[in-house]
């Protein structure tokens, strides 16, 4: 949890590079101000997003074919004689030594680990938006741009929804380890992100403005729910216990409607691990 004191300038600073040039993939996303502190901040890192690596390329262009002609064999020739140098001190010095009594290593054997990752889910994330505009109305179907906006924050639902059943999921059937409090912060900064562009206008229709309300209320009672779990792990208690049960009680209606009154292909009975 981020301190009070936290400046939104703060809030940049701590982004990586790949969070804040995605906030300058999908301007359509993000409030101006934030796209433009996203800028900001990267250029204090200096680090190019794609127009300026395209000014760099063509000023060393410019450079080049401004320089005369007969200056411009100057660094070829300088770099074929650098080249010439170098195999003749590499000839000199890395001549083969005479064959001594090395006793071979013997090969190293490899063993199988099992890597105990969080799936991304990407194909049923997929699969799940793809049956998106299906469940909105026909005329809401048809207004192109908002429909991409609604799919683009469905998208990032379900993948953060589907993360956080398959947790609860291994929670519920006591198959965790030492890689749960890593995977629980994974899955809560999914969440994060998403509340936090769920917060701005999208100018939705109102079929897609309700169920993006859903999301946002199962996003804010996963949230709840990790950070509870969490914290029982780190104190030795089970992850799930009452209060993360009450907490998640009204998600499985919700889901049950956000999919269309359809019930996921596997139920994940949280009470098992009370």
């Amino acid at each position: 949890m981020s301190s009070g004191s936290t400046t939104p300038a703060d809030l940049f600073t701590q982004k990586t590079d790949t969070e804040l040039l995605y906030f300058l993939e999908n301007p359509d996303l993000y409030h101006a101000d934030v796209v433009a502190a996203a800028q900001q901040e990267l250029h204090r890192r200096e680090v190019a997003t794609r127009s300026h690596l395209t000014e760099a390329e063509e000023f060393a262009t410019d450079d080049y074919d401004n320089e005369p002609a007969e200056r411009r064999w100057l660094v070829p020739a300088i770099g074929a004689a650098l080249l010439a140098v170098g195999c003749v001190l590499y000839s000199q010095f890395h001549k083969p030594s005479p064959a001594l009594g090395v006793v071979p290593k013997a090969p190293t054997e490899l063993q199988s680990v099992e890597l105990n990752v969080l799936p991304t889910f990407e194909v049923e994330t997929a699969a799940q938006v793809k049956t998106e505009p299906s469940l909105l109305p026909a005329k809401e179907r048809t207004d192109k741009k908002p429909l991409g906006k609604y799919l683009i924050l469905a998208g990032r639902f379900w993948k953060a929804e589907k993360q956080a059943e398959f947790l609860a999921d291994q929670v519920a059937i006591a198959k965790i380890d030492s890689t749960f409090p890593g995977k629980a912060s994974l899955v809560y900064d999914q969440w994060r992100e998403l509340t936090r562009v769920l917060v701005y206008n999208h100018n939705l229709r109102p079929m897609m403005q309700e169920r993006v309300n859903m999301m946002h209320d199962i996003a804010n009672r996963r949230m709840q729910s990790l950070q509870i779990m969490r914290e029982n792990y780190s104190l030795g208690r089970p992850p799930m216990n009452s209060e993360v049960l009450k907490t998640l009680a009204p998600v499985e209606d919700m889901l049950y409607e956000l999919r269309g009154g359809k019930q996921p292909t596997r139920h994940i009975d949280l009470t098992m691990a009370r």
